[in-house]
C-alpha cells in the first residue's frame, strides 16, 4: 500500500498560502503597521520648557583651500595613465593587467573612462550604526522630557557618546514624524512589527506551524490579518481545519475539506484541495495509518547528499 508523506502534504499548503499572501502584499504592510501599534504602549511625553541657550554668532567660514591629491588617490591616477598609454601601444588586456597588478575588469573599467577616477571621499559610520547602542536610551528620555535633541545629545555625551547632535536630531525628527503619521515611533525590530511588513514566506510558516511555538508578534499580526480582509480570512480557518487531519490522523474528514476549500473562492486552496484529488489512495492512508513515506524520503535524501559528494 502506498503512503503519502505527511511533511509533503503541509509543506504543498503552505507553498499555497504564499502564493496566496504574494498576491495581497499591501495587506502584508498594513497589517505589520497595525499590529506595531496594538503592541506598543500609549506614553505621552511630558512638555518641558525649551532650555535657554544663549545668542548665537555664527563664525565667518573660512576660506577653502584646494586640497592636495592623496597619495592613494595619485597612484590611481597614474595607474589610469599608464593603462591607457600601454592599451595605445597595442598591449593586450592581460598583459596589462599583469604588468601593472590590477584585476582585467579595473583595466577594462579605466578604459572606457575619459578621465581619471576622482579622490574618494572617507566614508563616515552611518548614523544607525553608532546610535545602536543608546537607542533605548534614547527613546525612553524623549518619551519621558520631550524632543530637545541638544538636551539628549548633552545627556548621551555622559553616557559615552562621541559623535555630532545632527545625528542625534536625525533620529529624533524621524521617530516624531513617524508618531505624527500614526506610526510607532520605535523601530521594532521583529519583522511583524517592521514598515514593510514580514516576507509572505515567514506568514506562511507562521499559519502552518504549532500555535502555542508562536510569539506573540506572530500572533498578534496574524489576528490583526484576518481582520483587514475578511474575504481572505477564510484562508486561516481551512489551514486550521487541516493540520489536525495530518497530525491527529483524522483522514475521514479529507473530503469535506477538499469541498469547503473548492468552494471557498480562494484559487490557491482550490488548487491544492483539486490536487489531492488526484491520489485519494495514498493520501487518505497517510492521513489515517501510522506509517508514512517520510522513512524513504530521507533515505534518498541521504543517497543524493553522498552522490552529490561523490561526483565533487
Amino acid at each position: 500500500m502506498q503512503v503519502v508523506d505527511r511533511f509533503h502534504l503541509v509543506q504543498n499548503l503552505r507553498q499555497a498560502l504564499e502564493a496566496l499572501l504574494i498576491d495581497h502584499r499591501p495587506a502584508l504592510q498594513a497589517a505589520a503597521l497595525s499590529t506595531a501599534m496594538a503592541l506598543t504602549r500609549p506614553t505621552d511625553p511630558i512638555p518641558i520648557t525649551p532650555m535657554y541657550r544663549g545668542r548665537r554668532r555664527s563664525p565667518k567660514p573660512a576660506p577653502r583651500e584646494e586640497a592636495a591629491p592623496l597619495p592613494r588617490h595619485a597612484r590611481w591616477v597614474a595607474i589610469y595613465e599608464a593603462v591607457h598609454a600601454l592599451r595605445v601601444q597595442g598591449t593586450p588586456v592581460t598583459v596589462i593587467a599583469r604588468r601593472l597588478g590590477i584585476s582585467r575588469p579595473t583595466v577594462y573599467a579605466y578604459l572606457r573612462r575619459d578621465t581619471p577616477p576622482g579622490p574618494r571621499r572617507l566614508q563616515r559610520p552611518p548614523s544607525a550604526r553608532v546610535l545602536t547602542p543608546y537607542v533605548p536610551y534614547l527613546i525612553r528620555r524623549w518619551r519621558e522630557s520631550g524632543a530637545d535633541s541638544r538636551q539628549r545629545w548633552r545627556e548621551m555625551q555622559t553616557l559615552g557618546y562621541t559623535y555630532s547632535a545632527r545625528t542625534v536630531c536625525r533620529c529624533i525628527t524621524r521617530r516624531r514624524r513617524a508618531a505624527d503619521a500614526g506610526r510607532p515611533p520605535e523601530s521594532p525590530r521583529a519583522p511583524y512589527l517592521r514598515p514593510q511588513g514580514p516576507a509572505a514566506r515567514a506568514v506562511s510558516c507562521a499559519m502552518v506551524g504549532p500555535a502555542a511555538k508562536r510569539s506573540r508578534e506572530a500572533q498578534t499580526y496574524l489576528d490583526q490579518r484576518c481582520q483587514m480582509e475578511a474575504g481572505i480570512a477564510q484562508a486561516p480557518r481551512l489551514t486550521h481545519a487541516f493540520l489536525p487531519m495530518v497530525r491527529a490522523r483524522r483522514g475521514a474528514d479529507l473530503a469535506a475539506w477538499m469541498a469547503e476549500a473548492i468552494s471557498s473562492g480562494i484559487d490557491a486552496l482550490a488548487r491544492v484541495a483539486r490536487g489531492l484529488q488526484d491520489d485519494l489512495v495514498a493520501i487518505p492512508a497517510g492521513l489515517t495509518l501510522e506509517w508514512s513515506n517520510g522513512v524513504t524520503e530521507g533515505q534518498i535524501q541521504r543517497v543524493k547528499r553522498v552522490k552529490r559528494q561523490g561526483s565533487g
